[in-house]
């Protein structure tokens, strides 16, 4: 549980993305490839929570366009740092750190951001994570072992998560449990089903250890190559995201389950979209895994009937 055009008013064609995974990759995905189930999720928020989750978004592509769309060379990974300590400068604002108390955010985001706070509660450390977790991006395109590469999915898609929990209403400790969990298996299933996606930008986030385990090479998966070694890798990275959904769900059950429907519309979307890939036995170069949009709606109707909404 990062920014979409179809959150938007002024919802303009994305650019050609260079970069990757993100922290919006995962959110645009969810809106433009799931984006009925998506606009199904809105339905059970108000005005004011709708807003504040189009601010979020919108912040989470501000800073991950700073990283992904910026020039190329040291130049352009600099001029994004600079961009990024810029925003976490306006983060400070929004909070009224004590160097910034009498000043207020500069931008319009900035804001809406300090306005919907005001009413929500947005945990602090999750935009900063966020931040942290795009800037990872100037640094690396490779990661060691799963350990190693849940940092990064803590920071672009957990984080995000704790920040839409205090919109939907619950940001105990069961809920934050909930996100946090939630966010590492969404953000697994989308890379496993990315691979080649990622493969074309010259990127793997598939981590070093599991690919030398099954017998694989960077040069295997950059030339996607699809083999027995694969499959077996594969499946043992959809385990690891299964267990990601089986924690989460674990911690749903002390939670509101009401209140985080939205998340659950989304979580169980995708946690199918696993399902079909592994019917595929993981053939994710050929064609990528998607749902029919009457397939999208049952398994909303579903995670409204587990959640005991009535109407």
């Amino acid at each position: 549980m990062s920014a979409a055009a179809e959150l938007r008013d002024d919802a303009r064609p994305e650019p050609q993305r260079r970069h990757g995974r993100g922290v919006t990759g995962l959110l645009r995905r969810l809106t433009e490839r799931s984006s009925s189930n998506f606009k199904f999720a809105f339905l059970f928020l108000g005005p004011e929570r709708a807003e504040g989750l189009h601010l979020v978004y919108e912040f989470c592509r501000v800073v991950d366009d700073i990283v992904d769309e910026r020039e190329p060379g040291p130049e352009g990974a600099a001029k994004a740092r600079l961009h990024l300590h810029e925003w976490s400068r306006e983060i400070a604002r929004i909070y009224g750190d004590a160097y910034f108390e009498d000043d207020p955010p500069h931008t319009e985001l900035g804001r809406g951001l300090r306005r919907t706070h005001a009413l929500f509660e947005y945990p602090r450390e999750a935009f900063d994570e966020i931040i942290a977790g795009v800037a990872m991006d100037l640094d690396r395109d490779r990661y060691e072992d799963l350990e190693d590469l849940r940092l990064y999915c803590y920071r672009v898609a957990s984080c995000v998560g704790f920040l839409c929990i205090a919109l939907f209403g619950d940001q105990t400790e069961p809920a934050r449990r909930y996100a946090e969990h939630l966010g590492l298996a969404l953000q697994y299933t989308n890379i496993l089903r990315d691979v080649a996606e990622d493969a074309a930008r010259g990127r793997i986030y598939l981590p070093r250890e599991l690919l030398t385990r099954h017998g694989l090479r960077d040069d295997d998966v950059l030339r996607q190559r699809y083999d027995d070694r694969f499959v077996a890798m594969a499946s043992d990275f959809a385990d690891a995201a299964e267990r990601e959904y089986r924690r989460a769900w674990d911690a749903l059950r002390a939670a509101d389950a009401k209140a985080l429907l939205p998340a659950e519309i989304m979580g169980r979307t995708y946690h199918r979209i696993l399902g079909e890939i592994r019917t595929r036995n993981f053939n994710v170069f050929t064609r990528r895994p998607v749902l029919r949009r009457r397939d999208k709606l049952k398994v909303a109707a579903l995670a409204i009937a587990r959640s005991g909404l009535t109407w």
